[in-house]
């Protein structure tokens, strides 16, 4: 009361703020984020991919016909259950790899410096340079 009456502040001032503020960064791994970055090496450009060969047709068939023989089994008892409309699928998409499968092999077949190059891999038409 008696500092108030003198005209005298007993109040401080607020500590000046720094330059720089104290921040704590993190660094997150943009791999995490990009799933197709995984095929990737870590200090290198290119990707690696892993490359399947076609399936045999023939193998493709006999899932086709093995696949028809449970569709059918499976709707024996209940025509409209769930299994029989799952097993149905199945012989749908077995049927449409081997048809896809069949279409590779023609197109393989038809083209005319594969199938020299299947015969003649020596040559330098037929060579593959590996950077």
């Amino acid at each position: 009361m008696a500092s108030t009456l003198a005209n005298i502040s007993l109040t401080t001032r607020l500590a000046p703020k720094a330059d720089t503020p104290n921040k704590t960064t993190k660094s997150i791994p943009t791999y995490n984020h990009h799933p197709w970055r995984s095929l990737q090496t870590h200090h290198s450009k290119r990707a690696n991919f892993a490359v399947y060969a076609a399936p045999d047709t023939e193998k493709i068939s006999d899932k086709v016909a093995e696949s028809i023989k449970s569709a059918e089994q499976a709707c024996a008892d209940d025509p409209v259950s769930g299994e029989c409309a799952a097993a149905w699928d199945e012989v749908e998409e077995v049927s449409a790899a081997a048809s896809d499968a069949r279409l590779k092999k023609k197109e393989k077949e038809s083209d005319p410096l594969e199938t020299y190059c299947k015969d003649n891999p020596e040559t330098e038409e037929c060579r593959t340079y590996d950077n």
